[in-house]
């Protein structure tokens, strides 16, 4: 239930900057030819009765949820007489962010829509997200304290968007088996990118070519892995791309191009974006993902490979593991303020959360405090590897942050990913590829390249 970052977010930027110019011929305020609700304007708390009808949105769930969502519907209605909740699904597909986009240009944005942060960066920067904080006060008290503290958007501390459900970056999986081939202690799994480098160069050095150390999978990896590190990715105002200059930045890429050069990462994954988990799964390579749920795959397609699974938490710098998450946003111009609000908060409370995330087909947490607490995250008395990257996993998100830079669109990663591509098969030097990189970023977003 990973969702991609769907269209470059300057792209969208651009694109609502022009609505956002456009006036009506009516009064009230406006955000491009929409009205803004007269409740989200005040910015005042929206303390109407709920009533009347509203659209909800989400994102490639129904195939496989229709059930669950149905009754919380039926739910809420039954709690608001006179409510009526229309359910759409989008689905989640390469044009979402573009079907959204046409959405607010057309002033038939749901009343309640689920999204990846990044996506709701480019709404919220135009005026098309409502301030939650002003509309309903005290709505983020039940959430994770780190994550809806972390749940803020570039150059404001208020919340636009809330948070539903996510995956954790953390965690990495390892062959026990081929360490121990490589030389390596199973016991002493890496703690750092620097650790985990020498030892993927230990791999690639004693393999003799029979397995890699990890993927490149340079989509899946940038830009968690730089801010893992703390490295500085983006200039603080969120204008320009700065990430070629930081030390820990340029370290990754000439380990990456050396271990590559070496034969650590198999040639075919330098240029995909594949889960790292098939490789893993054939036993072709000592690391795998770093997400929990992957297990069950490599459970399914390898059990001998399986049993020799090892988990520990990968940190680095930060401390705390990162969160991917799943936002609800309510439109600025939603003409049902009132009932909008009252779905968002009935969506995303515990009790409903608990019903969700206790589905065993959902690897991802919920965000409330409280719903961390159900069995599925507290009962597990296994050893299997699984379990113990579950209980690993539950532990560390308590603490874990939403670190999303808005800005690293899909646009962004394809302009950084092709020139890292370069460095890793070496056609350029690492720190010619990771300066033209950054260039080519900040064209994306309409910074001047240096």
């Amino acid at each position: 239930m990973k969702h991609q970052r769907t269209l470059s977010i300057a792209a969208a930027a651009a694109t609502l900057a022009v609505l956002s110019a456009c006036t009506g011929d009516s009064g009230g305020e406006r955000v491009g030819r929409c009205a803004v609700a007269d409740e989200f304007a005040a910015g005042t708390p929206v303390d109407a009765t709920p009533s009347g009808e509203i659209t909800f949105q989400t994102t490639a769930l129904k195939a496989s949820f229709s059930e669950y969502f149905t009754e919380l519907i039926e739910d809420f209605e039954a709690a608001y007489p006179g409510t009526t909740v229309i359910w759409e699904d989008d689905p989640g597909d390469g044009s979402f962010a573009t079907r959204l986009v046409a959405d607010a240009q057309a002033c038939s944005l749901a009343d309640v829509v689920n999204m990846p942060l990044a996506t709701a960066g480019g709404l919220r920067e135009q005026g098309f997200l409502a301030d939650l904080d002003a509309a309903s006060p005290g709505i983020g008290d039940d959430f994770i304290p780190s994550l809806w503290d972390s749940l803020v958007l570039p150059g404001d501390d208020h919340h636009y968007v809330l948070p539903w459900y996510w995956g954790l970056i953390g965690l990495q999986t390892y062959n026990t088996e081929l360490m121990q081939r490589a030389g390596l202690d199973p016991e002493q799994p890496p703690t750092t990118f620097e650790e985990l480098f020498d030892a993927a160069d230990q791999v690639a050095e004693r393999s003799n070519g029979e397995f890699s150390a990890f993927s490149a999978s340079l989509g899946l990896r940038l830009p968690l892995e730089w801010q893992l590190q703390e490295a500085e990715v983006i200039a603080d105002d969120g204008s320009a791309f700065v990430f070629a200059d930081d030390p820990a930045v340029q370290e990754w890429t000439e380990r990456m191009t050396r271990l590559a050069l070496a034969g650590g990462i198999p040639k075919d994954s330098i240029a995909s974006d594949d889960e790292p988990t098939a490789l893993f799964t054939q036993g072709a390579t000592v690391w795998g993902s770093p997400n929990a749920s992957s297990l069950r795959y490599v459970q399914e397609g390898n059990p001998g490979v399986y049993e020799h699974v090892g988990v520990s938490s990968l940190l680095d710098r930060r401390g705390t593991a990162i969160a991917e998450v799943q936002t609800i946003g309510v439109p600025s111009t939603s003409t049902n303020p009132a009932t909008a609000i009252a779905f968002a908060r009935f969506l995303l409370a515990a009790e409903q959360q608990n019903r969700f995330i206790s589905d065993p087909r959902i690897q991802n947490f919920p965000s409330t405090t409280e719903s961390l607490g159900i069995p599925k995250l507290t009962d597990i008395t296994g050893t299997a590897p699984i379990d113990e990257a579950n209980r690993l996993a539950v532990d560390l998100a308590n603490e874990a942050e939403i670190v999303t830079i808005v800005q690293w669109s899909d646009a962004v990663a394809n302009a950084v990913n092709a020139e890292l591509q370069l460095a890793l098969t070496g056609k350029k030097a690492p720190r010619e590829a990771l300066q033209a990189a950054q260039d080519a970023a900040n064209r994306v977003i309409g910074a001047d390249a240096r």
